[in-house]
């Protein structure tokens, strides 16, 4: 077993509560949030290292299951994971509390596919794609993918007997009573002035700001965190996407939960 794969089931073990998605679903947005509301509530530093005991603040992890060992692991290795039909931790998450946090997956795979032709996974191969609809069509790491994550997490939820909820990226972009619930969730109170603070921090132009000056070109689409990408395509295109074997079918799934 690779270290990395260990590594990570130890903080699964170590860790209350796990958020739970596939990449570039807005997971490093609700870290930063949490990390600026704990350090107003608990009067501690800010760290975005929220998987680390401090006090007795909650540790929260923030993974992707198997997703989470990609360019970490060998790529042989990686891919048995991948294509597997499992979340591979699920023992350890037996004994966690859950967030389940969704995306719209074409949402998703227009975020993923710069994340990839970025380079941002170690020794990774260069995408070659020349449109969203190529790249939706790849066998690897395509929108089939995402969509059998997310019905992973469908499927992992509906079974799952102990606390949980899910959470919606769309709605954290709209409806304050959607970080409520989180944070609630999470600290079984609701300060509304720490909340205030941290969403004051996590404001889209002020991270652009503090990070545009850091990033490579490639990595312009950082933090757009826009949605419904797909009415920008072609009809033709959009009409493709839209019809997607499954997609429809999983929207309406998580609609209904």
């Amino acid at each position: 077993m690779s270290n990395r794969i260990e590594h990570l089931r130890q903080q699964y073990e170590s860790c209350p509560y796990l958020v739970l998605s596939f990449p570039r679903c807005g997971r490093t947005w609700i870290k930063l949030l949490l990390g600026h509301y704990i350090s107003k509530v608990y009067d501690l530093p800010f760290t975005k290292r929220l998987e680390k005991q401090r006090g007795n603040v909650p540790a929260i992890l923030f993974r992707h299951d198997f997703m989470s060992n990609a360019g970490e692991i060998p790529w042989q290795e990686f891919n048995k994971l991948k294509d597997g039909n499992s979340f591979i931790y699920l023992k350890e998450m037996e004994s966690q509390k859950i967030i389940y946090l969704f995306r719209d997956p074409l949402d998703v795979m227009f975020s993923y596919w710069p994340y990839l032709k970025a380079g941002s996974y170690h020794n990774f191969p260069e995408m070659t794609h020349g449109n969203i609809i190529e790249f939706a069509n790849d066998k690897d790491w395509g929108l089939d993918l995402i969509l059998k994550f997310q019905n992973l997490q469908i499927d992992h939820y509906e079974k799952n007997i102990n606390d949980k909820i899910l959470i919606r990226y769309e709605s954290l972009k709209t409806k304050e009573s959607e970080w409520r619930k989180l944070i609630k969730f999470i600290f079984h109170d609701f300060n509304d002035d720490a909340f205030q603070y941290a969403k004051a921090q996590t404001e889209f132009e002020k991270l652009q700001n503090e990070n545009k000056n850091n990033r490579p070109p490639e990595l312009a689409f950082f933090r757009k965190g826009q949605s419904n990408y797909v009415n920008e395509l072609p009809s033709e295109q959009k009409t493709k996407l839209v019809e997607w074997p499954g997609y429809k079918d999983l929207t309406r799934k998580i609609g209904k939960l």
